[in-house]
């Protein structure tokens, strides 16, 4: 599996139990850092020099504003003073630690005429030495003062309110010094607002003076520009004169109606006259005019009459009759003659004059009844004059109307110059009255801020010895658990079987104690399952010792049930090939503690040391290893020499390695040893072989693929997860049944916990 996918596979698996594992596992790291803090910071806090701490209030409203001034005074001061100047808290707090305020409390306390022995003790350690510069100084202080505003917490509301208290603290070395420097901030302070009050008052008083002789220019140009309007268009006031002009307009709008009603009733008037004579009007006039002329009256009269002799000869005489055709033609020269008057008077004749002079003349009309025609001239009269009026009150109302039109830009200019007037005399009366009220402000001399808390004697805020030491305590305990971490972080090494699950999918099958032993039992001082040089006496004591021996029973159990639960479960298990990733993990003596369990189980076993490079099997028995492995497989012997050793009343057959070769791999590669196992395998339950370990040489590799199966020994704490992942991935291919983790400390411990449970004779 690689080793990148195990870790984010299993970053969420880690709880708190294995993080008190591995702090457990690393608690040399954990106390080493963690004594080194404590080393350090306990003399730190005992050392640390006393510091004091010492605070006033002061009443702050706003920076540049007097706090008694009538609501008229401050509209005036507000309007006149700078506007760009910010009159809030973070005002106050600028002003209080500026540049400005703390150069005077410098020059105040004369902080550059000490010398460096007298500031190395006071001012909190303002002063490093006597030629420190005046903005080391103030940067100094400025570190030393804090400012902040006071909250109200009497308040329901569940939000503190903010006061207008501001409250200065000043931290240093020496009680006295605390109280001279925040007196010397006060004073400076108090004394910095009332000067900026006093200039802020002539500054706004010369701004007024600056500007009333422009304000009254200004006005005086504007009431020039009204006057020069009014003048010009010959009004009092263009609103007023407007409306006069709309009300002729409406009046004049009536009388047109009137007339326009006037004109109507009398041309009704017309139309019935000349329905009742049946001519037209022009012809009712025209005979209207002949009327008053007394020759066509006469012609008219003699035509009438004419016509009358004339009716009365027809009756009389016929056609043909001389004195009738001689009337006839005096009527005829007489109907001339009337033609001519009507033309001489009338001038052109209207249309259609004669056949209405003809039907009134048949009617007996002309002549008779001329007051008809003379009302319809009288009628006509009228409308001629009513016309004539309509027309001169159209030409006025024109005239008025376009008079108005001129009037909404006059009224907007009037409006605006009054309105401009009025505003200049209101600036100018605004600048004389805030005149006034500032130079009566002036000889007042200003207004002084409150003092609420005055600085006192510096109380002593530090050290803390008890709140140091618990926070060195707690500054050890994080530094010593991060170097623990750290190092388990960067330990190659594997440390618990739970590691080798999450590093492998082969089942681990079991887990063998780690022993600690007394030099006094001349055995080995850590591990059993190490190298192991010369000492029998060591090697037979592990392999007997109980914890060792239960262990290792266990792991032959499930040893048994991984093969069944395997591929190879059709075959028996005879030959097992036994390896680790490096040498020292323990593979030799795990081998005879599992031909013990094998031995003890009444089953036959024969252990091979196929080791042909680093044999040992010999010598945890002193045995002769003149007959070995390497001699049969070589063909010096037709079999290898088989010695019986004896471990607590068991039997197990041993093969030892045989002499030293040069070429190993060339040894191995020989078919013999195939061919000897599996006739082994007859006379044998198990055979356990003992190989070299598997990284870096092919040895271990070739005799797993003679033997059923192999199995893979790793030391805890000692096994890099670089060469376990190696050594897995080569036997991956191999039917490899599982891996034995060993040196285990914890599984010591577990069977130390039930000692009676374990028999008398452990080691």
């Amino acid at each position: 599996m690689d080793q990148n996918n195990w870790e984010t596979e299993t970053q969420g698996d880690l709880g708190y139990g294995e993080l008190f594992s591995k702090l457990w596992h690393r608690r040399l790291w954990f106390i080493g850092a963690f004594t080194g803090v404590l080393a350090i910071a306990v003399p730190l806090a005992l050392l640390k020099p006393a510091v004091y701490q010492s605070y006033m209030q002061i009443l702050a409203e706003s920076n540049y504003q007097a706090k008694d001034l009538q609501d008229n005074q401050r509209d005036s001061e507000e309007q006149f003073a700078d506007a760009n100047v910010e009159l809030d808290y973070t005002t106050q707090i600028k002003v209080l630690t500026s540049h400005e305020i703390l150069q005077r409390v410098v020059n105040q306390l004369k902080l550059k005429d000490q010398r460096s022995e007298q500031a190395s003790s006071s001012y909190g350690g303002v002063i490093s030495d006597s030629e420190a510069t005046t903005a080391a100084i103030i940067a100094a202080l400025r570190e030393s003062i804090g400012v902040y505003q006071v909250l109200d917490e009497s308040t329901d509301s569940n939000k503190d309110s903010a006061t207008k208290i501001i409250q200065v603290s000043y931290v240093g070395s020496s009680p006295v010094e605390t109280k001279k420097v925040l007196t010397a901030i006060q004073e400076v302070y108090l004394k910095y607002n009332l000067e900026q009050q006093e200039k802020r008052l002539r500054d706004a008083l010369t701004f007024i003076n600056q500007q009333i002789p422009q304000a009254r220019k200004e006005l005086t140009q504007t009431e020039t520009n009204l006057t020069k309007l009014t003048k010009e268009n010959n009004l009092v006031s263009p609103e007023a004169e407007a409306t006069s002009v709309k009300e002729n307009i409406r009046q004049i709008a009536q009388e047109r109606e009137a007339l326009k009603a006037q004109v109507g009733e009398i041309a009704g008037s017309s139309s019935a006259l000349q329905e009742q004579l049946g001519v037209s009007v022009e012809n009712a006039l025209a005979l209207s005019r002949l009327s008053q002329s007394p020759r066509y009256q006469n012609l008219l009269n003699n035509l009438k009459q004419m016509e009358q002799d004339l009716a009365t000869q027809q009756t009389k005489f016929t056609n043909y009759n001389p004195a009738l055709k001689s009337a006839i033609e005096e009527k005829k020269i007489l109907q001339d003659l009337l033609s001519e008057e009507a033309e001489r008077i009338l001038g052109e004749l209207p249309p259609n004059f004669s056949s209405d002079l003809k039907l009134l003349q048949k009617q007996g009309l002309v002549g008779s009844d001329t007051g008809i025609a003379n009302t319809v001239n009288d009628s006509q009269a009228r409308l001629t004059g009513i016309r004539q009026r309509d027309l001169s009150l159209a030409q006025t109302e024109a005239a008025l109307k376009q008079r108005l039109v001129g009037f909404p830009e006059l009224i907007s200019q009037y409006r605006n110059l009054t309105q401009e007037s009025e505003i200049k005399r209101q600036a100018v009366q605004r600048l004389l009255e805030a005149k006034q009220k500032l130079e009566i402000e002036l000889s007042r001399g200003g207004n002084n801020w409150q003092v609420i808390e005055p600085p006192q004697a510096g109380l002593q805020i530090a050290p803390n010895l008890a709140k140091d030491l618990l926070l060195s305590l707690v500054v050890a305990s994080f530094v010593g658990g991060f170097a623990a971490f750290v190092k388990d972080f960067t330990d190659e090494t594997i440390n618990t079987s739970k590691e080798i699950e999450r590093r492998t999918s082969l089942p681990i099958l079991g887990t063998a104690p780690g022993l600690s032993i007394s030099s006094s039992n001349n055995l080995l001082t850590r591990l059993p399952f190490r190298s192991i040089s010369s000492d029998t006496s060591s090697i037979q004591n592990v392999i007997q010792w109980q914890p060792f021996r239960e262990a290792i029973d266990l792991i032959y159990e499930n040893l048994k049930l991984a093969y069944l639960n395997s591929s190879l479960v059709g075959s028996a298990l005879k030959s097992i090939a036994i390896t680790s990733a490096v040498a020292g993990e323990g593979k030799s003596t795990l081998t005879l503690g599992l031909a013990l369990s094998i031995a003890r189980d009444r089953q036959k076993v024969l252990v091979i040391d196929a080791d042909l490079r680093s044999p040992s099997l010999h010598k945890s028995f002193a045995l002769t290893n003149l007959s070995g492995l390497t001699n049969f497989l070589g063909g010096e012997i037709s079999l290898p020499l088989i010695h019986q050793v004896s471990l607590s009343g068991a039997r197990i057959d041993l093969i030892t390695s045989g002499t030293m070769t040069e070429d190993p791999v060339k040894i191995l590669n020989s078919s013999r040893l195939g061919r000897f196992i599996e006739q082994q395998k007859e006379n044998y339950d198990l055979i356990l072989v003992d190989t070299p370990p598997a990284i870096g040489m092919v040895d271990a590799i070739k005799i797993a693929s003679i033997c059923d199966t192999s199995l893979i020994v790793s030391r805890l704490n000692k096994s890099k997860v670089s060469k376990f992942l190696e050594v897995t991935a080569l036997f991956g291919k191999l039917n490899v049944l599982g891996i034995v983790a060993n040196d285990s400390q914890d599984v010591a411990k577990a069977y130390g916990k039930r000692p009676k449970y374990l028999l008398p004779q452990q080691v």
